[in-house]
This record gives C-alpha cells, structure tokens and sequence, in this order.
C-alpha cells in the first residue's frame, strides 16, 4: 500500500508540474529497460531516431531508462514514475509487482491491438492469465525451454572425426568424456564452478519454487500424478541427474575442487558445457567461448508458467497514457525497423545486413551493447550474425525453434502462480538447508545416496510436508476455477 501511494503522489506531482502540451505534440512516455551496468554509450543517439519514427507513426516518443536490478528496485520502492518496464522472475519482480498493484490490467485492452495480440502464441497468453485478468505481454523468444551440450568442434569434429549428433541424452554424454580424458588424463572435459553446469535443473522438474525445490513431476504428465504437487527429493528426474553427475567426478571428468570456485568463465570452462537455448544459440556460446563450438540437445522443449514468463513487458497501473503505451509496445514487437534499431542501433553505423543476419561493427559492439531480450520479441527483425565461419546463424531459427515448440511438453498447471506468504517462514528454512548441501551435490562432490537422506530429515523437520499440503491446496483451487 505504501508503494501505491508514493506512486500516486509522484503522479500527481508530475502532473501538476508539467506544462500542457500542445494538442499536436506526441505524447511521452518512459521506459524502463534492464541492463547490467548502465545504457549503451550510443543510446542518445539511437532514441533520437526511434523517436523521430514512433512520433510520425503513432504520435509517440519515448525516454528510454536503462537500470539495473537495484536501481529498478528502488524506483518501484519509491514510486518513481514510469510508463512501460521490463519485469521477469528475476529482475523486477513480476509475481511481486501484481501483488502490490503496480502493472495494468491489460486483457479488456488486448483486442484494440490486434497485431500485439497476435504477436504472441495462445499457449504464452494462457501463462499470463491471472484469474481473467493479464498484467504483462511475454516476449517471444526462448519460450520453451530446451538444454544442451556445448561441444567443442576442434576436438571432437577435427581431431577425432566425430560426426555431428543434434540429440544426445544426459547419460549419452559420458562417452565423449572418456574420450577426451583419455586423451588428457590431467585435464577435465566438464568444468564448472559451485554453481554445477548451467540448466541442469531446469527440465528435471515443472518449477513451482525451485529456490525451495518444490514442483511437479515431469515425467507424471498424462497422468493423475500430472498436478501433485512434490519435492524435488521425490522427482526421479531431479535425484538421478545429481547421480550421474556424482559419477562424473568420480572418473575425473569434473575438476575436484568444483565445489569451491567461485566462477568460471565460458572461455574457460571445458570441452563440453551446457545451457539453456534453442537450435541456433551455438552462435551466442560460440561468441562467449571465443571459438567454434556446435550444440546437441538432451532436454525439452518442456512450456511452462516460468519459461514464459522469463522476459515480459508492462505497463503501469498509473500511467496517464495506457492506450499510447499499448501502441508503443505493438510497434516495438511487430515493426521490423523499429525493433532492429531498438536492438542493433543505426544501420551502416553500428551494424550491416549480410545474408539476412545483422553484423555488428565495431562501433555497434562496443557502443550498443545491451539486454536485447528486455526489450520485445526476438522473432522481429535479423539475427545477429555469428562471430565465426564454422557457425553460421540461420535468418530463420525463430521460425523453425516456433514451429518445434508445436511438440512441447506443456505444463499441466499453465499460468498457476504460488502464494508463498502463509509458508515463508517454511520455505526460507528449506532453502537454508539446501544451500548448505548444494554446491556440493550438484558439482557432484557428495554422493545423494549418502546426503540426500539427510537433506530430506532436515527439510521435513523444517516443514516441508506443510508447504507441500499447501501449494497442493492452491493448485487444486486453481485448477478447479479454471475448469
């Protein structure tokens, strides 16, 4: 309630300062982008001419306000004014946002904007559904989620004449260890920091709260056991891949003191690494790793509440000007020009088109470089163009990754978001207890079949059976209203 009435009064100050425009000026509006650090160097420049174009188009302009987590957090907690933001799980908290009424409902505003409605999928509009009511527009991007192996195409395709296998299983992935340590007895193929190898969980379970290992199974889907809700101790998928891993350390494929680094650069990392993307996304790791690399994929695509909401647009609930913001937001996620140079900046200037992907310059690397995901779709407008030869981008993978999205495993509770209030005090011991056991197990130090028994007697000591009973009640309520 304090958020909503320092922003009201802001509002009103605002209001009261501003000199009236005139009838034939464009409306102004303000925009919070994320960003690690600060805006691009060459931003003033880029706006500049967006604005010159959303003004003749829509009778829009815009201040676009790059922040970072903090910076954003503080804006929110001191009702800052704004028109549009960035909001996600992680970075401007959408889930606490809704709850302290700060972003709009938009659904009965949805169908006077045809082509921003169309521009996202029904299965992502269904994930932004609270209750008949839609406070965000999901970005078209990595929408489903998919997991895979990294691999280095010097060793594995030059060396040793291995042929490219687009689908290799978690499991599947030990021999092409054993390979390389043959090879290099003293080295290690997968190298990872505390934080274990990137998206390994992801896929092991359909998330509720990961921070509390609470979700669904998976594997259950089609069944009765589909909506039940679980600890990640009782998800198979989730405790086997903390097995495997163990045994990787084991033989040496994992460095030993994984447990205890801090971090680990992609270009430092092994032969073979892992993340989160999609069929084309071996041009951004190949980018990160300084070398040519190609992927295989061994998980997904899996849809679910947290995959789309990954990356999403609002608009304030107390913003003067919602039906402007709305056209705003459609130009940036359906006109091509105005999303390219939101993205890459001026043309011949910081980037070039060649063969139907977007080459930076040097000028557009150093000066433009930005949260592209903050900002609207990536199905609008070119790739960008890989950094090497032997990874060429495709000027069609969004087609092809939307249309792969069509066999997606879609989560059976779709657009359920938890109430943890009633259980914090449970979950915040749960989360505790797993971050003392963490590091460890998932580099695969510790060995679950001894640890895990003991994580579980904490966890229920803790409460765990309580937090699961009450999720399970609200997912039932949710799924009862929705039916």
């Amino acid at each position: 309630m304090k958020k909503i009435l320092a922003l009201a009064l802001a509002l009103m100050m605002v209001l009261s300062l501003a000199p009236m425009a005139m009838a034939d000026e464009p409306v102004k509006l303000v925009w919070w982008m994320g960003c690690s650090a600060e805006a691009p160097i060459d931003w003033p420049e880029v706006e500049e001419a967006l604005n010159a174009y959303s003004a003749e188009k829509i009778g829009v302009t815009c201040e676009f306000k790059y922040m970072t987590s903090d910076q954003i957090s503080r804006a929110m907690e001191t009702g800052e004014y704004f028109d549009i933001c960035f909001t996600c799980d992680w970075y401007n908290d959408y889930a606490t946002n809704v709850a302290n009424g700060m972003f709009l409902d938009i659904a009965d505003k949805l169908n006077d904007y045809p082509a921003l409605k169309d521009s996202v999928i029904d299965a992502a509009w269904a994930a932004m559904d609270t209750e008949g009511k839609i406070y965000a527009i999901p970005h078209m991007k990595d929408i489903g989620m998919e997991i895979f192996w990294i691999i280095d195409t010097d060793y594995f395709i030059n060396q040793k004449g291995l042929e490219k296998d687009l689908y290799i299983t978690f499991d599947g992935m030990e021999e092409y260890f054993a390979m390389y340590k043959e090879d290099h007895p003293d080295d290690y193929p997968f190298k990872m920091s505390k934080s274990g190898l990137t998206s390994w969980e992801n896929c092991t379970a359909d998330w509720i709260n990961e921070d509390y290992l609470i979700g669904l199974d998976w594997d259950a889907q089609g069944t009765e056991e589909a909506t039940k809700v679980k600890s990640a101790l009782d998800i198979p998928a989730w405790v086997n891949r903390l097995k495997t891993v163990h045994s990787w350390y084991e033989k040496g494929y994992i460095n030993q003191d994984a447990a205890v680094t801090e971090s680990m650069p992609r270009a430092q990392a092994g032969v073979v690494q892992s993340g989160q993307g999609w069929f084309g996304a071996e041009t951004v790791w190949a980018n990160a790793i300084k070398k040519p690399v190609y992927i295989s994929r061994f998980e997904g695509p899996y849809m679910n509440t947290y995959s789309i909401r990954g990356s999403m647009t609002a608009v304030s609930s107390f913003t003067e000007h919602a039906d402007e913001a709305l056209a705003l937001i459609q130009l940036m996620n359906t006109d091509e020009w105005y999303r390219t140079t939101a993205r890459y900046g001026i043309e011949g200037k910081h980037y070039n088109m060649v063969d139907g992907t977007a080459v930076k310059t040097e000028l557009g690397a150093d000066n433009m470089s930005l949260w592209a995901y903050t900002q609207g779709h990536y199905t609008v407008g070119p790739v960008e163009a890989s950094p090497f030869p032997e990874v060429p981008a495709d000027p069609d993978q969004w087609t092809k990754v939307f249309e792969g999205y069509a066999d997606a495993t879609v989560s059976a509770v779709m657009g359920f978001t938890p109430d943890l209030d009633p259980v914090m005090n449970e979950c915040l011991a749960i989360s505790s207890i797993w971050q003392e056991y963490k590091a460890e197990l998932i580099t695969g130090t510790s060995d679950p079949d001894v640890v895990l028994p003991e994580v579980r007697t904490r966890m229920e000591e803790a409460g765990l059976q309580t937090v699961i009973d009450t999720l399970q009640a609200q997912v039932d309520a949710f799924l009862a209203a929705k039916n």
